[in-house]
């Protein structure tokens, strides 16, 4: 394995371990491309560089609206 790659799996293995630290964990969904688009679109506006804070606001605010109910 060159150099390269190990300082690369060093890397994100210690962001992994950082966010799990945070209380954090990894997801992964599956979504349809018209949503996607949507996501992008807001994540353009905003200036912000993933779409993380974007599906978790989303999430963080269809949790409070069910809360509501």
């Amino acid at each position: 394995m060159k150099h390269d790659t190990v300082e690369t799996r060093k890397k994100v293995a210690a962001h992994r371990a950082r966010q799990i630290a945070a209380g954090r964990i990894a997801l992964t969904t599956y979504v349809p491309t018209d949503l996607l688009a949507e996501i992008d679109k807001i994540k353009e506006q905003r200036g912000v560089p993933g779409r993380a804070p974007i599906i978790e606001e989303a999430l963080r605010l269809l949790i409070e609206k069910q809360h509501r109910t």
